[in-house]
């Protein structure tokens, strides 16, 4: 495997930024057919004076709720000096390795490096000025793989021999980490590479016999886990581009049964995501989006939740790759 690409202490996007100016607040009430816009500048000036974001509105910043926050504005053509601090601040966090931890509080975890590799790719002009730091965590993404564990047919049905991606390293292949991993290569031009080839085809061995993916396993000893709308979702969006199978069809079939019922921002976004990779949108879904909106301006900012939901609009997500 290729030698990860090191970064030096000097490199590192200049520090002392000072802070942009906030927009007005806005008022919540009735949102319009233009949510997307109100929800965009809420976002906005959600950032903090370091141009990050966390995961409430008055908090320490975070990587994924960052690069999420990132993909959202552009996808909204919103806020562009935003997005500019936002990636700086990425870099920043960036450890000489190329891995991205979580915050700067900790140097690991660092399963948001393939989130944060996504924004540096998928920001367009923005993002100019970032090929190193993509390179960096794009080596590191594919010389991290999960720990293989001996195989238990009492206790799971999955492969545990596959290497995708752990949340934690060291640790076992979960589903999502894999999933991001995947976007994240195929973004950057190794759909082809065989730890992307991996990452798929763990994705579709942990698919569940009646539709959808858990974070997890498909089974523990003789429990057959159940799908989530989430993780389902991006499970899709990571698998976009490949043939369409039956475990592709069942997720979809899982997602259209689900979403109708689904008001959490989370579950909601990434099954529409999931389902637009695939071209799968429902009729209802600039409803749901509309009505899950409304709710969302009726309480303080959460980032990543109005990211995702900015992100799960748009006719071209930056989270989906084309094949």
């Amino acid at each position: 495997m290729q030698r990860a690409t090191r970064l030096d202490d000097e490199s590192a996007a200049p520090g002392g930024r000072r802070p942009l100016p906030r927009p007005p607040q806005i008022e919540t009430g009735p949102v319009s057919s233009d949510w997307r816009s109100v929800l965009a500048e809420r976002l906005a000036g959600a950032a903090n004076a370091a141009g990050a974001w966390g995961y409430a509105a008055v908090s320490t910043g975070c990587a994924e709720p960052t690069a999420l926050a990132a993909l959202a504005l552009v996808a909204q053509h919103a806020a562009p000096l935003r997005v500019r601090c936002a990636l700086d601040w990425l870099a920043q966090l960036q450890r000489r390795d190329g891995a991205v931890p979580v915050s700067a509080q900790v140097s690991s975890p660092c399963w948001p490096t393939a989130l944060a590799a996504l924004a540096w790719l998928r920001c367009g002009s923005a993002a100019d000025g970032f090929g190193r730091r993509i390179a960096a965590a794009i080596d590191w993404l594919l010389e991290t793989r999960g720990r293989a564990v001996p195989p238990d047919p009492a206790a799971h049905d999955h492969d545990t021999t596959l290497g995708g991606w752990p949340w934690v390293t060291g640790t076992h292949s979960w589903v999502e980490p894999t999933a991001c991993a995947v976007l994240a290569l195929r973004a950057a031009g190794h759909a082809a590479h065989p730890r992307t080839r991996e990452g798929v085809t763990l994705l579709l061995d942990r698919a569940l016999p009646d539709g959808g993916w858990n974070y997890g396993n498909r089974r523990v000893l003789e429990h057959v886990l159940r799908p989530f709308p989430a993780t389902t979702g991006l499970a899709l969006a990571a698998l976009a581009g490949e043939p369409r199978t039956a475990a592709v069809d069942a997720g979809l079939d899982y997602l259209a049964r689900e979403l109708p019922r689904i008001h959490a921002p989370l579950s909601l976004a990434w099954g529409l995501i999931g389902m637009r990779a695939w071209n799968a949108t429902p009729a209802q879904a600039e409803e749901w989006l509309a009505a899950c909106a409304r709710r969302l301006l009726e309480r303080p900012v959460i980032p990543h939740y109005e990211a995702l939901l900015l992100l799960a609009g748009p006719e071209k997500c930056p989270l989906i790759v084309p094949g």
